[in-house]
């Protein structure tokens, strides 16, 4: 479970900012999301209510140390099934708006890049998806 929410974090809420001239209250070059007051680390409340894990049984593994079963990195990189439902979730609200569902979508897919993505009356406030091409949050590493 923790290697999933560990990328579930990865993929969805860990964003590095650091000091550019759109953050003028930042030092240029530094970064900002140093620690867990200005880093979005996974939470009790991110995990999802049914989380169903099972563990392999009865399958040993002499060849490595301590009989492990590489328990870090696949379950971490499993949670890119994460980052691929949010990409599915915006294109199908995009078309329910009547944008393009061809669009770039940079990792971490936040809650503010994901609204910006899906278009539609309350996303124009800020940018109007109708006559440009699919929003792009700027990079900010």
């Amino acid at each position: 479970e923790g290697g999933f929410v560990q990328g579930l974090g990865w993929v969805a809420l860990e964003e590095l900012k650091y000091g550019d001239p759109d953050h003028t209250w930042i030092k240029p070059g530094t970064l900002f999301t140093q620690g867990p007051g200005t880093y979005k680390i996974p939470t009790a409340n991110d995990i999802p209510l049914e989380f169903n894990v099972t563990l392999l049984h009865n399958a040993p593994n002499p060849r490595a140390v301590a009989s492990s079963k590489a328990v870090g990195e696949p379950p971490f990189l499993l949670a890119n099934s994460v980052f691929f439902a949010i990409k599915d979730a915006v294109c199908a609200a995009r078309e329910g708006n009547g944008l393009d569902t061809d669009i770039t979508m940079d990792s971490p897919a936040t809650p503010e890049r994901v609204r910006m993505a899906c278009g539609g009356p309350i996303s124009d406030v800020f940018y109007d998806s109708t006559n440009a091409p699919a929003y792009r949050a700027k990079l900010t590493c």
